[in-house]
């Protein structure tokens, strides 16, 4: 009788035989009863509640420029962020070996060679690949004992340049940057994108460590894949749960700055905060020659 009903069109037939077997119906609209009263739409989340933070005025070649600057500290973070910081610390301060010791890249060694202090990571969101517009630069470093985050987010397409000068200035103090696909990505998106706006390269450009070549050398025969979630996974222990996939960030991105709404952009941030925290464990990982779980 179904079949029947679905074969001539009468869709009315067929949702009430569904109706009758237990079955939800058919996504078909109701009309509404009289003098019902529609539900509310959710309200726009504010930029300062989703993604706490100040505004931060920075010289650009264009002028004066502002960007909204995220400050936060591991605890904030992570649970487990102090421990994470504490073997990060432990291992870059015992990492000093010769470069035959390592029998790594020199990016590899110069971490080794470093002070925890000295490194900036960094992972940055854009509106999709090259000549599409970087959004927000993610940095982590180690200060007074444990780990800081630092994320530049331009609150609208307007705000890029500030945010690339503001990053572009602690790229030339950094004593290394460590990065995920860095240099195919990230810095190549952050060179192109500087050169739209003006911007010059620093006068010094510390060395670059990416550990996705240091991982895909070490490892990439005992892993299935060398994303960054499964990396996060065989050698964290951690899994993301109602993590915004890389693919619909930059659709978010556009919906924020069209509606003003930003709790998908929170998503996008805690994203980007985990990057940078899963960056770390896997430097303890390379520099102790710890393999992936099982």
């Amino acid at each position: 009788m179904l079949s029947r009903a679905v074969a001539r069109g009468d869709l009315v037939s067929a949702e009430e035989l569904l109706l009758r077997s237990g079955h939800a119906g058919i996504n078909r609209a109701r009309p509404a009863a009289a003098g019902a009263v529609p539900a509310p739409l959710p309200r726009p989340v504010a930029l300062e509640k989703a993604c706490p933070g100040h505004e931060v005025r920075v010289a650009t070649p264009a002028g004066p420029a502002a960007y909204w600057l995220l400050r936060r500290t591991g605890a904030e973070v992570a649970e487990d962020c102090r421990r994470i910081a504490s073997e990060y610390a432990a291992v870059l301060k015992g990492a000093r070996q010769r470069f035959e010791e390592l029998a790594a890249s020199p990016g590899l060694c110069h971490v080794a060679d470093a002070a925890p202090g000295d490194l900036l990571f960094i992972d940055t969101e854009t509106c999709g690949f090259s000549g599409t517009a970087v959004f927000l630069v993610g940095m982590m470093y180690y200060a007074e004992g444990g780990l800081v985050f630092e994320q530049c987010l331009a609150r609208d397409y307007t705000e890029e340049g500030a945010v690339l000068a503001a990053f572009t200035e602690r790229q030339e103090a950094a004593g290394v940057l460590v990065s995920f696909n860095g240099k195919a990505f990230d810095m190549t998106m952050i060179r192109e994108r500087c050169a739209f706006h003006g911007i010059e390269p620093p006068p010094r450009r510390p060395p670059h460590l990416d550990l996705l070549h240091e991982v895909r050398r070490r490892w990439r025969k005992d892993l299935p894949n060398c994303r960054l979630t499964t990396l996060e996974q065989r050698f964290c222990g951690r899994r993301r749960v109602g993590d915004i996939p890389g693919s619909a960030i930059p659709d978010a991105y556009h919906r924020f700055v069209a509606t003003g709404d930003a709790g998908p952009l929170g998503d996008i941030v805690h994203h980007n905060l985990l990057d940078l925290l899963t960056m770390a464990q896997l430097v303890v990982a390379l520099l102790t020659g710890c393999g992936p779980a099982g």
